[in-house]
């Protein structure tokens, strides 16, 4: 059940992730097309931008990245190793990341309230309110603590899912 759950949260960040995305190419193409058709720019369009739609875009699926182990890893020497050298490298992974996403929660999540706390505006052609996009990094990396957590559970209990995460995948070649 717990799986499920984060699978389905992790798989709705990067469904939104992807409206972002979505909604910044909209925007921008909007705001070129405005300001070289009728010389009338969108207002803000830059920091909306860069508050909003990439923050989302970027953090958003850091989760379901984790989730599917396809964040960028170097296994150069790890496949060389013996089985108890990569159980124990593969150890200290997961409990590294979920430590460190745990502490970037705790901290995002502090700063977000802060932000939130003042109404924090980003100053440019116009006042954009930035305090809500601060509580996109909170939720990602609380998101991925969580999957990374799940993971350390499966990897110490699960003979088949220990297996899975030790493998190491080939590289395929280009043709």
């Amino acid at each position: 059940m717990l799986a499920g759950v984060i699978r389905r949260l992790s798989n709705l960040t990067l469904i939104v992730s992807g409206v972002f995305l979505f909604a910044m190419m909209v925007h921008v193409t909007g705001d070129v097309v405005m300001k070289y058709a009728l010389n009338k720019p969108i207002p803000g369009t830059l920091e909306i931008v860069s508050a909003y739609y990439m923050v989302a875009g970027v953090f958003l699926p850091i989760a379901a990245v984790e989730l599917v182990r396809a964040q960028i890893s170097v296994d150069v020497l790890y496949q060389y190793l013996p089985r108890a050298m990569q159980i124990f490298c593969m150890l200290l992974v997961l409990v590294g990341a979920f430590a460190v996403y745990a502490v970037l929660a705790y901290t995002s999540f502090g700063d977000a309230m802060r932000s939130w706390r003042i109404r924090e505006v980003m100053m440019g052609n116009v006042l954009v309110s930035v305090w809500a996009s601060r509580f996109v990094l909170p939720v990602s990396f609380a998101l991925a603590a969580a999957v990374s957590l799940y993971q350390l559970v499966l990897f110490l209990t699960d003979a088949g899912a220990r297996r899975e995460l030790l493998s190491v995948v080939e590289p395929q070649e280009a043709n």
